[in-house]
């Protein structure tokens, strides 16, 4: 055997698994109404408490003759608890993805984290990519609930260690003591990345790991603490759970805040380590029958599955029906409860009670759990490769809906290969298409591209304007620094100046006379985003410090002797095209406002804007405009989608199709030398927008 019983570690507590049914309950109910428990989101600190100190008691009763033994013995146990479950969940909820979630444009896809979660590496990922825990890009991503297990995991690879080393050293207090001032170091770490690095404090396990170790140190102190606590008068006791539990329940009313985990976190974490210690010391106490009654202590034994099971569920529900009404809201409840338990008794309960793997060597079930999760990954990734193959989705056909930059090009205008290089610029990105090998003289000159998200939309377009035309094109991305906005000043975007600057020293050190600068941009303000639909409030008029900003900017601009091509505002639409495009998600609130916008009302809310711009042409001799509004908007109302074939990714950014429709009326407003119309502006190809 490898390891000896010797009586010392804990008993199974049922009232703890009580208390893991309030830390669940919580977590749900926070996400299926948060008004409700507006901190509810603390059910995860409850979790690493429970689980610092009950993972601790499961192996302190026992010695091990080598660490490598303590180390076998605890994997094995906690890879045969934690990856079937795991396991089944990603792989059914990563196809569940591909059947009904679009891929995001100029977005990690979502689907990416789950590849992650396998390794227990998915707080990492969604750290270095997701704005916060309560933002959109994690509210629609089904699998950000696994960066607490990626926590866990992560505590685990330390976890022996430290046990080895608590059993020992005389009897363990330097261990202790080592734990206990890990805990200080992740507390004031905590502290310090919640003011400078938040995502970081909130997802990575160097921050976190105070609550896992003050479960830790609650089990490993518990011989000391106990019979001090059994001992002390049944009242004081019972006023010291009375304590801890209103310490737990106000974490639970305080909303998200930057002062979240530290110093909140204190909370759950101090209330819940209370509550075990007095549970462990009167098991017979009125706190400890109510935790330990029946209803309790079956849904604390479902709580892992629940916490795999309910986010994915509601967030899948989001992509399509949505899970705004009572009805939606309580259907997504009951099919992740009835998911966790499918989970906990034909996945979760077979495994873990197996004799055949409690019978094989350690090792042995440590190796083979290994290549369970490297099979599963795989079986992940080909689902993930097969996306635009299986999915019902309309936006299944990629090229129509995405303007990738690997999108194919026509090859009746493409007369040149085109290399393509991307390096990052001040928090951006810089993307070189260089043309080579060209099958007919050069159009003789360079293109720059100042823009924003609305100006890479344009890609499929400069790749074939380099392809046919053979002119190098330098592209300038950073995402929410539009290049004159007008309806705002570049002024007003402080995260964005050293951007601004970068792009504006670039292009006026490599533009030369004949050179073509195009400018790309929303410029009105947009009526839906990608995810909660949310209104741009701002007014559509042009304030005469932008104007004046603007005029100066295309001054320099225009002092390269380059040709000047500004972009006049396209249709915008109440709802993203791709997230009301398919039957199963065309009644989701984002899609109330439709696909569609009538005509005049799309050309007053550009009226003003428009009019700036003519002004500005008409003081800049360099400055041409180009209306693409004609040519996008050939029906009243304006259609996002006309006959089912996407003119707009979302809103107000171009689609594949899009790129296509374009395409002409943006390489013949490049290429004429000519004076602009008296109108101000050039269509498609030179036509006056309306």
């Amino acid at each position: 055997m490898t390891a000896q019983q010797t009586g010392r570690g804990p008993s199974y507590i049922p009232a703890i698994d009580g208390l893991r049914a309030f830390a669940v309950g919580s977590v749900i109910l926070f996400h299926l109404w948060p008004s409700a428990l507006p901190g509810g989101f603390t059910g995860v600190d409850i979790f690493f408490v429970i689980s610092g100190f009950v993972v601790t008691g499961s192996l302190l009763g026992r010695q091990f003759a080598t660490l490598g033994a303590l180390a076998a013995y605890f994997y094995a146990r906690r890879l045969v608890r934690i990856l079937p479950a795991l396991i089944v969940m990603l792989l059914a909820t990563i196809l569940a993805a591909q059947l009904f979630i679009p891929t995001l444009w100029l977005g990690r896809n979502p689907i990416l984290i789950g590849q992650f979660a396998f390794f227990g590496l998915s707080n990492i990922a969604l750290a270095a990519d997701a704005d916060s825990y309560f933002g959109p890009l994690a509210t629609y991503n089904p699998f950000t609930h696994t960066w607490s297990l990626g926590v866990e995991e992560q505590f685990y690879l330390v976890f022996p260690f430290l046990l080895h080393w608590h059993q020992r050293l005389h009897r363990g207090r330097a261990a202790i003591r080592v734990v206990a001032w890990l805990s200080v170091a992740s507390l004031l770490l905590s502290a310090v990345l919640g003011q400078f690095a938040p995502r970081y404090a909130l997802y990575l396990i160097f921050p976190r790991f105070w609550e896992l170790g003050a479960g830790m140190l609650l089990c490993l102190t518990r011989e000391q603490w106990q019979p001090l606590l059994a001992a002390m008068p049944a009242a004081r006791r019972h006023g010291l759970a009375l304590a801890s539990a209103g310490i737990l329940l106000a974490g639970f009313a305080i909303p998200e805040t930057r002062l979240f985990p530290f110093p909140l976190a204190l909370l759950p974490v101090t209330g819940t380590a209370g509550l075990i210690a007095t549970l462990c010391a009167a098991p017979e106490s009125a706190a400890s029958r109510l935790l330990a009654s029946r209803p309790l202590v079956a849904i604390g034994l479902l709580s892992y599955s629940l916490y795999l099971w309910h986010w994915p569920v509601f967030v899948l529900f989001r992509w399509t029906a949505g899970l705004h009404t009572l009805a939606l809201q309580l259907a997504a409840l009951v099919i992740a409860m009835a998911l966790a338990t499918a989970s906990y008794f034909l996945v979760e309960q077979p495994l873990r009670t197996s004799r055949a793997i409690r019978n094989q060597p350690r090792g042995r079930v440590v190796l083979t759990a290994l290549l369970a999760v490297a099979i599963a990954w795989l079986g992940g990734q080909t689902l993930i490769r097969a996306h635009n193959t299986i999915t019902l989705s309309v936006t299944g056909d990629h090229d129509a809906w995405y303007a990738d930059p690997g999108r194919a090009l026509d090859p009746a205008r493409s007369h040149c290969a085109t290399d393509q290089q991307e390096s990052g610029f001040q928090g951006g990105s810089l993307i070189v298409w260089t043309p080579r090998d060209c099958a007919r003289p050069p159009a003789g000159f360079t293109l720059f591209v100042a823009g924003d998200s609305h100006g890479i939309a344009y890609t499929p377009a400069l790749r074939q304007l380099a392809a046919e035309l053979g002119v190098p094109i330098r592209l300038y991305f950073r995402a929410f620094c539009p290049f004159l906005p007008l309806i705002d000043t570049m002024a007003s975007q402080p995260a964005c100046q050293d951007y601004y600057g970068a792009m504006l020293r670039d292009i006026r050190a490599s533009a030369r006379p004949g050179d073509r600068i195009f400018l790309p941009g929303l410029r009105l303000a947009r009526l839906t985003n990608q995810f909660e639909g949310a209104t741009d409030h701002r007014s559509n008029r042009v304030a005469p410090e932008a104007m004046a900003e603007a005029e100066r900017l295309l001054a320099q601009l225009a002092g390269t002797g380059a040709r000047l091509v500004m972009e006049a505002p396209k249709p915008i639409f109440p709802s993203p095209a791709f997230r009301c495009a398919d039957w199963f998600n065309r009644h989701n609130p984002i899609c109330r406002g439709g696909t569609t916008i009538r005509r005049d009302t799309m050309l007053e809310q550009r009226r003003d804007v428009l009019s700036a711009m003519q002004q500005l042409s008409a003081r800049q001799p360099a400055l041409t405009l180009w209306d693409p509004f004609p040519t996008l908007c050939t029906s009243d109302p304006c259609d996002a989608m006309p006959g089912g074939r996407p003119r707009f990714f979302d809103g107000d950014h171009l689609s594949g199709a899009g790129n296509d429709l374009l395409y002409p009326g943006l390489r013949d407003a490049l290429l004429p030398l000519r004076a602009p119309s008296p109108s101000g502006t050039a269509g498609s190809p030179a036509r006056a927008g309306p």
